[in-house]
């Protein structure tokens, strides 16, 4: 054993030894699975009946990841998935940097607050907002690496089948949605032979997309307009463009929100203020309509698909609350609502235990990150508390020297 997987498996111990496990409802009636730092295979099927039988095998084992199964089952132990004795399964949603495009590129400590934008999208607007799930039927957890978990743990979901969570996730990421069934639609004669559609907004308080389109373009017409207001016409269409992605579409698209409008300045300020005037009819054509209209599709839903495997897979295995991640040695830790708000993982997801001693480490090239409200650029030999240790071994950022 080298030394980096000798010392991040002794911190690890050392967290197990000092800390429980929250332990997941009927945990008796789940499968956990382990990967670990000095072995290849995954271990699946094993079953705990007691809590004390899960801290010992954890201390024991060190694992590097630690999960369990979204689903109840009568034998959980069992490695033949029709003879587990499906009872049914939390309904669950996994939002990860990997699966959100604006993420690419981004400091770590950027894209955990992009991804955390999207899980509040999906609680409030969502699973509160739309489906009326009480706050008291959810529970969020930080992965401890890149994302979040939303658990839905009402009797109501659990024996939901795969087909039923996919169209969950379909009507929450917008997949198969006709942006044009949010309108009311009224024809008008503009000729003897010639009619033409004219698009209205429902009212803010209308509910499900009807609403979120309505709001969206109001929110996001603001937010374009302050962005022409202090950096000007290329700024704008640099943000459209991080949508649409054709930056000639792009400027077609700015243009026609910048010219005139019979009401307010620009076409965008109409928009803007469209709680007061309904119609959507201010484009010069249905082709700049129907642009605008992809653009705040793509702003509304879940960006980058919720990962539809987790929420789909009845027999899906998540990471285990109160456990360690093994590519950060951040704690996979349980949320409240009221604590997610202010949650900060670079800080909140901490190990206790990892804050009382240091370690001299060789960072390979040069770390730079904020971690328990202390900004670290670092190159060469240093000594360090633990958790940036850990942290940059981890993640293969840096070697193990020696205790310090």
């Amino acid at each position: 054993m080298d030394a980096n997987t000798a010392f991040l498996k002794s911190k690890f111990r050392e967290y197990y030894l000092k800390n429980d496990i929250l332990l997941p409802p009927r945990f008796t009636k789940r499968e956990y699975g382990f990967m670990f730092f000095d072995k290849k295979f995954v271990l699946r099927h094993k079953s705990f009946k007691r809590s004390s039988e899960i801290k010992r095998f954890l201390v024991e084992n060190v694992p590097k990841h630690a999960y369990y199964s979204t689903a109840y089952y009568k034998a959980p132990d069992v490695q033949d998935m029709e003879e587990k004795g499906w009872l049914g399964a939390d309904l669950i949603f996994d939002l990860d940097a990997d699966h959100i495009p604006e993420t690419e590129g981004k400091r770590y400590e950027d894209m955990l607050k992009i991804v955390k934008k999207e899980a509040e999208k999906l609680i409030f607007d969502f699973l509160v907002g739309d489906m009326g799930f009480k706050e008291n039927d959810l529970f969020i957890a930080f992965s401890g690496g890149r994302g979040y978990h939303i658990y839905v743990r009402n009797p109501e979901v659990w024996e939901l089948d795969s087909d039923n969570r996919r169209e969950i996730v379909n009507y929450i990421t917008g997949e198969g949605v006709d942006i044009y069934k949010f309108f009311r639609v009224e024809e008008i004669k503009t000729g003897r032979r010639k009619r033409r559609k004219i698009y209205y907004l429902y009212p803010l308080n209308y509910g499900g997309w009807y609403s979120k389109v309505h709001a969206e373009i109001i929110r996001e017409s603001r937010y374009l307009l302050e962005i022409y207001n202090s950096f000007g016409e290329n700024e704008l269409i640099k943000k459209i463009n991080e949508v649409l992605e054709d930056k000639k579409l792009s400027k077609k698209l700015v243009r026609e929100l910048l010219s005139e409008n019979k009401e307010y300045t620009t076409k965008l300020e109409h928009l803007a203020n469209s709680e007061e005037s309904q119609k959507l009819q201010i484009f010069k054509n249905d082709a700049l309509r129907d642009l605008f209209l992809i653009y705040i599709k793509n702003k509304i839903r879940i960006k980058g698909e919720v990962d539809e495997p987790v929420t789909t897979d009845i027999h899906r295995l998540i990471r285990l609350i109160g456990s360690l991640h093994g590519k950060t040695g951040f704690l996979v830790r349980s949320l409240t609502l009221k604590e997610f708000k202010y949650f900060n993982p670079l800080k909140d997801a901490i190990p206790e235990v990892f804050k009382n001693e240091n370690t001299k480490i060789k960072i390979k090239n040069t770390l730079k990150i904020e971690l328990n409200g202390e900004k670290y650029e670092l190159q060469g030999e240093y000594c360090v508390p633990d958790y940036v240790a850990i942290f940059a071994i981890a993640r293969g950022l840096a070697d193990f020297i020696a205790r310090c």
